[in-house]
């Protein structure tokens, strides 16, 4: 059965980094302006599925919706297992110290554009007086414990530029399902479109070393599974590659709102494996509590993301329900937006806003919402590597952030729209720490 896998647009604007306030929170689910929040593996747009083919999102727009939908391509059909495909130019190297003298978050010259990650260091420039003191997830008091070291996370999406300055020394290795093989760059003739896996896995791993800015667990490495066929044989295939290669965390910033029998038996095996999996939740800003939806965000053995935003509250164009679990950081162009890796120089996006090189751009979505998340269940596990996929989910939704106004409407720690409420990073950290 075909497999829509819906890429998050990947929607450009501005963010900031630093200390850290404590609590907060893929369609391609992110939008380069507002992507949708599942992308199928073609090329095709449609309304809110993005496939993993054109998850090369047009990251030029800022407020554009992209929805990217790929059709499948050199798909390999055998369901064996490929063996380890090791990215030439990997490095081993420990990312955060260089000869000898440590490396500081603030050492990233466009850390001050992460607001995610410390809003109140954000707020101290014009550019984010709108983001909210409270905006960030508390992950610079998480790096006092972890900062995700010997945890290897995968991210499935459709590709990867893996010579990128802010990328390289995080990669442990990179495949390509459709190919067989390590080509996990971009292939499309249309060099505008950027690598909506590149963005993903970024917000995951991108190191401390100097160079740009930061991910949650900038000392995890990166297993990166290209995938563009929208055949179930092969999005298992691509779960069994990362399971293989030794992935605790699998971050995917796509869906298909009609997720079948096969892939939610490959869920729940790698649950009861160990391993924890995230799905963005879509920028539709819908329920998915409607009958004939049934998204990989809701199946029971994943985490579901939403996306929060500058505000410090959900974003409008996040997709909601009663079986996703947390929101996280995903942004809003209209505003300031997530500052994420672009395909290295002029390739990708446009959308540097005059504050930063090529090499980064501006984005929003779900798509980098459940990426951010799952770097946060990296530096958990980089806590306590014994942690099981079960207790994961718990202390998320026991940890989590109520955020919201007056319109906030918490039943059993459950909001409608907020899920349990925004992902700290902080608190996740040192309770699953206490688990040991």
């Amino acid at each position: 059965m075909k497999n829509t896998i819906l890429l998050l647009t990947l929607a450009l604007i501005i963010n900031s980094c630093g200390g850290g306030s404590g609590g907060t929170t893929p369609t391609p689910n992110d939008t380069t302006p507002q992507e949708n929040n599942e992308t199928t593996p073609s090329e095709t747009t449609d309304n809110n599925q993005t496939s993993l083919d054109n998850t090369q999102e047009n990251q030029s727009n800022n407020s554009a919706q992209e929805s990217n939908e790929t059709t499948p391509g050199d798909t390999n059909d055998s369901n064996e297992t490929p063996p380890p495909i090791i990215n030439d130019n990997q490095t081993s190297t420990d990312n955060s110290t260089q000869n000898d003298t440590p490396l500081l978050p603030s050492d990233e010259p466009y850390c001050k554009y992460s607001w995610h990650i410390d809003s109140i260091v954000a707020n101290q420039y014009d550019e984010y007086s709108a983001v909210d003191k409270e905006a960030d997830i508390g992950v610079t008091k998480a790096w006092e414990t972890t900062h995700g070291e010997g945890v290897k996370v995968a991210v499935i999406d459709n590709g990867f530029d893996v010579n990128h300055e802010d990328l390289k020394e995080n990669i442990a290795v990179v495949y390509s399902v459709d190919n067989d093989n390590n080509e996990v760059g971009n292939t499309s003739q249309n060099k505008t479109l950027a690598l909506h896996g590149n963005s993903c896995a970024g917000f995951i791993v991108a190191p401390i070393n100097g160079k740009g800015s930061m991910g949650i667990a900038p000392s995890a490495k990166l297993i990166g599974i290209k995938l563009l066929s929208q055949e179930d044989s092969d999005t298992i295939k691509a779960f069994e590659y990362a399971q293989i290669q030794g992935a605790k965390v699998i971050s995917c910033s796509w869906g298909t709102n009609d997720v079948s029998e096969a892939i939610v038996a490959k869920l729940k095996e790698l649950y009861e494996a160990g391993i924890t999996v995230l799905f963005a939740s879509g920028n539709e800003g819908e329920s998915l509590d409607v009958a004939g939806v049934n998204d990989e965000s809701e199946v029971e053995w994943v985490i579901g993301v939403g996306a929060s935003g500058e505000n410090n509250d959900v974003t409008t164009y996040s997709n909601y329900g009663k079986n996703i679990e947390i929101i996280a950081p995903g942004g809003d162009t209209e505003k300031l937006g997530l500052l994420g890796i672009d395909d290295s120089g002029e390739q990708g996006s446009t959308n540097q806003q005059g504050l930063v090189d090529n090499n980064y751009a501006f984005m929003d979505g779900t798509s980098f919402a459940a990426p951010i998340a799952a770097g946060v269940v990296a530096l958990m596990y980089g806590a306590n590597p014994d942690i099981a996929p079960s207790q994961v989910r718990s202390i998320l939704i026991a940890t989590a952030t109520k955020i919201g106004g007056e319109d906030a409407h918490y039943v059993d720690g459950l909001d409608e729209k907020r899920a349990y409420g925004k992902i700290n990073a902080y608190m996740a950290v040192t309770q699953a720490q206490s688990l040991k």
